[in-house]
Order: C-alpha cells, then sequence, then structure tokens
C-alpha cells in the first residue's frame, strides 16, 4: 500500500490545500445543519493531512491503513513529535483508549453507512477544534 517516492514538499503542500478545502466543506455543512456530512468531511480533512506528512516524507499511499501506520512509524522515529499521537489516536479505527464515538473512522462509519442523521452537536464542534488544531500542526510539519 506504501510506494517510496522522492519526498514532494509542492505536493505535500497542495494536500493540505485539499485539507483546508475540506474544512471550508466541513463549515458550510456545519451551517447548513447537515452535522452527518461533517463527521465523513472531518475524517478527509485528518486523512489529507495524514497524506501531507507522507508525501513530504517520500512515501506515497492509496491505503488508509497504511497511511496511519506510516505516520505512526514517522512518530516512533521521531521524524513527527509525539504529540501528533494525539491525532492519530482520533482518526484510528483500533485505538486503544478510545469510546468508539471518540474514533473518527467509526464514528464516519456510522454516519456514512446507516440512516441515522441526528449528532450531538458538542460532537461536531470537538471535531472542529482536532480538525484545526491537526491542519495547523500539519502546516508547520510540512513547512518546516
Amino acid at each position: 500500500g506504501l510506494v517510496k517516492i522522492k519526498p514532494d514538499k509542492e505536493l505535500a503542500l497542495k494536500y493540505i490545500k485539499k485539507a483546508e478545502h475540506n474544512l471550508d466543506a466541513f463549515l458550510y455543512n456545519k451551517a447548513g445543519g447537515f452535522h452527518d456530512w461533517t463527521i465523513n468531511i472531518g475524517f478527509y480533512v485528518m486523512y489529507h493531512c495524514c497524506l501531507a506528512i507522507i508525501t513530504k516524507s517520500g512515501y506515497e499511499s492509496r491505503n488508509q491503513e497504511c497511511t496511519l501506520a506510516l505516520i505512526e512509524k514517522l512518530i516512533e522515529d521521531e521524524k513527527i513529535s509525539k504529540d501528533f499521537g494525539k491525532y492519530l489516536e482520533s482518526i484510528k479505527s483500533a485505538a486503544k483508549d478510545k469510546k468508539e464515538e471518540e474514533q473518527i473512522q467509526k464514528m464516519r462509519e456510522k454516519y456514512q453507512y446507516t440512516p441515522i442523521i441526528d449528532i450531538d452537536t458538542q460532537k461536531v464542534e470537538e471535531l472542529l477544534g482536532i480538525c484545526q488544531d491537526m491542519l495547523k500542526e500539519t502546516k508547520g510539519i510540512v513547512e518546516s
């Protein structure tokens, strides 16, 4: 699922641009009351941040689990801050310390594949904060 490539800061910045675009879509759907869709969009804000980091690090991925595993390895190897691990734990579907409703990947599956449309707006606000913080930290990593 992973391919070693030449580190590509320009492409990494394009992934950041995509994450910013997704964040705008998140805000648009939130304002429109489509809170269930904000969960899907929030996942992709976070995922495109991860793609930006691995691209800058010299990898290409088309597999979410491989991407997340590589981010975990970059943290272990201290190529990115251990603090970034909090985002990884939020996004992963098998996070150790997180309840299912705190795992964005599980929430995304729930709201994408079930007829449920009602969601606690506090969860939407929490996810928005996580996405904004992760995007800011990702910009710092890619631009360094």
